[in-house]
């Protein structure tokens, strides 16, 4: 039976009273506020195991979809240029009125709050309450985090404020850069003094789980403000935190890459894989997920685009339309289109042939059909039954979140970046044994394969070819982890993701569905299921003919396009009036 963190149903009780309403109170039952209760570690323990599910979702329960591959409405999801036709849709033209809706809720900060006050005055050994207090701010980090992903300035609390105190309560939003400042200090808190070993390796909260996502929070927050705010001391002090997190980790030798990629994402478990600083183990009859059942049923109506196909390399290290690539002939037939490619490229899509609606049952609506998630030989465990772990945090993103902030600190001029950065983060990535990939070569501010320079001359303006490749590479490695909708959002490049700006967003593979109907009769089909061209009338192709790239939607609603206001979410109208009520005004995020 696989280890599995387990929530007993008494702690989910005390936690399931909360609202989305951050004036909610934790419930003060006598089982919170005795003093006994707090000064047992095994209590403790208990109650920060309630956390676990809303701060380490991993692949969700049931039906719910996370942000592994789904592909739900929700922006975090479905606005990327990694999938085609999607239509995100944010708050269409309003902002929500709810807190709820617009998850505009400090509920976790005030709960977290309490846990903090209760342990200041617990009779417990000091190692133990500072490991304890590391894990609890920790936690508030990860939820101010969320929230100022989310809205930018959002006020800041650091005890627990009676709903009595209107004067704390309600008042102006202290500076995004002030929030952040004070979520270092409860990381740098928590990096001192949770323990590094705490037991259930990979299921619990220890040192490494909070270097990790140091490095996650401080690159997202460093980068926001080098693109957005154009504070390039904020983004030094961010960014360096998040390089010397990841590099501790590194010294530390206590992960290294897996052999196999695609087993991070298919493996009925990820106990003892040396890549896995934390995942979400799921179980039969116990809990289960429908992330592999959504891959495998009705079809990929959100398939994989264009744009994500190309950005893979050819397995020579270079960019597809690199003059000097000649590896790479033509897209104009599936075979040629995914030969001699980046591995990684079949860890995610079905290489063999394309996938088209009316032809098959499971279909891509690209053409491209992803397989990244499905473990065949636990089909029977499909549906909302899936019990593959999910992988929350992993030393490639961490080697991957080591290598951009260095780049980025150099790209600042504080910080001087060497080939010894790339060979033990990005180059350790390209020797995974499944992977096996060109070794990379700094030189200047380029980066060269077996003695040629990288230059895709798709490449953005905008962003320097270094950069460029170190984004690309992280987009290949952590496709689907739901990692690709921050990054564009920090990158301030949510353009890619603008269907009207990107072609290759609504664009799938080359198909000559003469061809296809031969081929697919001779190959695939049986006597009672031979096609013919009325077969394929619905696929959609971008020119006249029998032949063009294949046009996953031709409904003008599904089409997406993003506003300048699209990088903050908007703050709820009935917060809003809320605020008016008690004398403060609350300024709506701009353009909402």
């Amino acid at each position: 039976m696989k280890t599995r963190i387990l929530i007993f149903g008494i702690i989910l009780s005390l936690f399931a009273a909360c609202s989305d309403d951050y004036l909610e109170r934790l419930p003060n039952d006598t089982l919170v506020d005795n003093p006994e209760f707090w000064n047992d570690e095994g209590n403790v323990g208990n109650r920060m195991f309630a956390f676990y599910t809303h701060f380490f979702p991993g692949y969700e329960s049931g039906w719910t979809r996370s942000n592994f591959w789904t592909l739900a409405d929700a922006p975090e999801t479905s606005w990327t240029d990694d999938a085609a036709q999607k239509a995100a849709t944010y708050f269409i033209n309003n902002a929500p009125s709810t807190a709820s809706s617009a998850g505009w809720s400090f509920s976790y900060v005030r709960q977290i709050n309490l846990i903090i006050d209760r342990l200041d005055n617990a009779d417990m050994l000091e190692e133990s309450k500072n490991h304890w207090l590391g894990v609890a701010r920790f936690f508030r980090a990860m939820e101010y985090h969320r929230l100022v992903k989310r809205f930018g300035d959002v006020p800041w609390f650091e005890q627990v404020v009676d709903d009595t105190e209107k004067d704390l309560l309600y008042r102006q939003r202290d500076a995004r850069t002030t929030v952040m400042d004070n979520v270092l200090a409860d990381l740098e808190f928590a990096m001192e003094h949770v323990r590094v070993s705490d037991g259930m390796p990979g299921l619990k909260v220890n040192q490494d789980v909070v270097k990790a996502f140091t490095s996650q929070i401080m690159l997202f927050e460093g980068t926001w403000q080098k693109y957005h705010g154009q504070n390039n001391a904020a983004a030094t002090k961010y960014l360096s935190a998040a390089r010397t997190a990841a590099l501790e980790l590194i010294e530390s030798g206590r992960y290294s890459i897996a052999p196999d990629y695609l087993s991070l994402t298919t493996s009925e478990t990820l106990d003892g894989n040396p890549e896995i600083i934390l995942y979400r183990a799921y179980e039969p009859g116990e809990v289960t997920h429908s992330v592999m059942g959504f891959q495998l049923q009705d079809g990929q109506r959100n398939a994989p685009s264009k744009d994500l196909i190309d950005s893979y390399l050819s397995s020579n290290g270079l960019p597809i339309e690199q003059a000097e690539n000649d590896l790479f002939e033509s897209d104009k037939t599936f075979s040629l289109e995914m030969a001699n490619r980046d591995p990684r490229l079949y860890a995610n899509i079905d290489s063999s042939r394309k996938y088209l609606d009316g032809v098959d049952v499971l279909f891509a609506s690209s053409g491209y059909y992803s397989h990244r998630f499905i473990n065949y030989n636990l089909t029977e465990y499909s549906g909302q039954l899936s019990i593959t772990d999910a992988p929350v945090m992993r030393y490639g993103e961490v080697l991957l979140n080591y290598i951009e902030a260095s780049a980025e600190l150099h790209d600042l001029g504080e910080y001087s970046l060497n080939q010894n950065d790339f060979d033990i983060s990005f180059n350790e990535l390209r020797k995974r044994e499944s992977v096996d990939m060109p070794l990379v070569t700094f030189d200047g501010n380029n980066l060269s394969v077996n003695g040629m320079v990288i230059n895709d001359p798709n490449r953005d303006a905008d962003v320097s070819s270094l950069l460029w490749e170190i984004r690309r590479e992280r987009r290949v490695e952590m496709v689907w982890e739901g990692k690709r909708y921050d990054d564009l959002r920090r990158w301030k490049k949510l353009e890619y993701a603008d269907m009207t700006l990107n072609t290759k967003l609504n664009m799938g593979a080359w198909l000559d569905k003469e061809a296809f109907v031969l081929w697919f009769n001779e190959n695939v089909a049986d006597a009672d299921t031979q096609i013919d061209l009325s077969d394929l009338d619905g696929v959609n192709l971008d020119r006249e003919g029998t032949a063009g790239y294949i046009i996953p939607t031709d409904d003008p609603s599904a089409v997406r396009a993003y506003d300048e206001r699209d990088y903050l979410y908007p703050l709820p109208t009935d917060e809003i009036a809320l605020y008016k009520e008690n004398g403060v005004t609350l300024e709506q995020n701009p353009g909402w």
